[in-house]
């Protein structure tokens, strides 16, 4: 899928994992996308019958990269890149809809969260149906 994400479809499964495991699936633009886009692809998949969504390594996911966010809030070209502030998907902005396109999917959502699921994480974490959380965590 992308350097972000991994998926891979057993018997109308989706198994929807988090690869940034050296950066605790920490988020950046690239992993907004790579959600938001994995998103729409398995809600236009008929076949789909459930999502399990997870994270690889040490975290469910981190939260935001703090490393990417001073790029992320720094005004960009209006054409590529709409202020925070804009909503570009229905009622969520960008980021937003990382977490709600896992809320609004036409099939249920597993999280099975380890490690870590803080701030976005955790707002990713919520998007699902059903939440499987280590003790740990």
């Amino acid at each position: 899928m992308t350097d972000c994400i991994q998926v891979t479809v057993d018997d109308g499964v989706a198994d929807v994992r988090l690869t940034r495991a050296n950066k605790m699936n920490a988020l950046n633009e690239a992993m907004f996308d790579a959600l938001i886009d994995t998103a729409a692809e398995i809600n236009e998949n008929k076949a789909g019958r459930a999502v399990v969504l997870s994270g690889e390594g040490r975290a469910f996911c981190a939260g935001l990269d703090m490393s990417a966010f001073e790029q992320m809030a720094a005004p960009g070209d209006a054409r590529t890149k709409p202020p925070l502030a804009t909503r570009t998907h229905g009622i969520a902005n960008h980021p937003q809809q990382a977490a709600w396109a896992w809320r609004t999917l036409r099939v249920p959502v597993i999280a099975a969260v380890h490690g870590v699921a803080l701030g976005g994480g955790f707002q990713v974490m919520l998007g699902s149906d059903i939440r499987y959380i280590h003790p740990e965590t």
